[in-house]
């Protein structure tokens, strides 16, 4: 009997001083976090307190309310051009890109495109986003409620879409899980949002460090370039397929590369989405310009500026000939 106690002393021992261990690091890693923050981010962002309690994203529990249009950094944009109700619409996909974080809504791919095609443009990105939150959307019934009968999508990828589509958080100070899929037999497997063991284990400071390094190490390691574009593709393909289901005909699928920085296995990578019928447009094809000139880019936050929009949508046009 008394083994017995002590072999439950000794684990419960040792539970507690790995508990403490794990804390003691997640302070460090939040501090340090919270010291550079500032660094990447700008001032108008606010760093979230220390907690463990992980939040599901408004575009999780509710996506007709979240596109709302509340403002330019955090909440999805009403459609554009919603006058041109009678002409069949345009869909747009991305992260804070295409969405046009900081820019009046006038100032935004959606609306510019609107106003010269004279049809409605749906903008469902999403700023932090990446390939799930699009496939995410294409899942959900209440999307199809929302957005109406589509021939045209265009999804706007930057470098970085990569490395999120492997994240639980975008930032290892974020509280707002993202969802995740992963693969299994060709399939996309999103995890279950509610199950609040994994939530726990996700929001673990040390254990949101270690997810960024790996996704980090993963993405940059030419060994798994293959892989990386085959499921980086598949969400593309899953993403179409539940599109054309729902709205039972075939469409115009756009990726656009936006490439004020390199995206790696480019390539590879265009090859794959041609072979698959997908319409690719680089930037570094239709123009010359650095798109990180300050005239392009704003500088204290790295997102495009009017003027970038301005430069790009013509060559656009050109090769989409929509």
């Amino acid at each position: 009997m008394n083994n017995h106690k002590n072999i439950i002393f000794i684990i419960v021992a040792n539970i507690l001083i790995l508990c403490l261990i794990v804390f003691i690091s997640d302070i460090s890693i939040y501090k340090y976090y919270a010291s550079n923050y500032y660094k990447t981010h700008p001032k108008i962002y606010k760093i979230n307190q220390f907690k463990y309690m992980p939040y599901f994203p408004e575009y999780i529990v509710d996506l007709e309310s979240y596109f709302n249009g509340k403002n330019n950094i955090f909440f999805g944009r009403l459609p554009d051009g919603k006058e041109y109700k009678n002409k069949v619409p345009i869909v747009i996909f991305g992260c804070s890109y295409g969405f046009g974080q900081h820019l009046d809504y006038k100032q935004t791919l959606s609306y510019k495109l609107a106003h010269i095609f004279q049809r409605p443009v749906y903008n469902r990105s999403i700023s932090g986003g990446s390939f799930q939150h699009m496939y995410m959307q294409s899942l959900s019934e209440s999307f199809y409620k929302t957005i109406p009968i589509s021939d045209t999508v265009i999804y706007v990828m930057i470098g970085d879409h990569y490395r999120r589509s492997k994240l639980w958080y975008f930032d290892v100070l974020d509280i707002h899980l993202y969802p995740h899929f992963h693969k299994n037999k060709n399939r996309l497997i999103m995890d279950n949002p509610y199950n609040p063991f994994l939530n726990f284990f996700k929001s673990i400071y040390t254990v949101k460090h270690f997810n960024h390094i790996y996704a980090d190490r993963y993405i940059k390691n030419p060994n798994n370039s293959e892989k990386i574009t085959d499921e980086s593709l598949l969400y593309f393909i899953e993403t179409r397929k539940e599109l054309e289901k729902h709205w039972n005909k075939k469409i115009k699928f756009i990726i656009l590369l936006y490439e004020d920085w390199d995206i790696m296995y480019k390539k590879e990578f265009i090859n794959k989405l041609k072979n698959n019928n997908f319409i690719v447009i680089s930037t570094k094809e239709i123009t010359d310009e650095n798109l990180r000139d300050e005239k392009y880019q704003m500088q204290e936050n790295h997102h495009p500026t009017e003027k970038a929009w301005d430069l790009l949508i013509p060559q656009i046009i050109e090769r989409l000939k929509l």
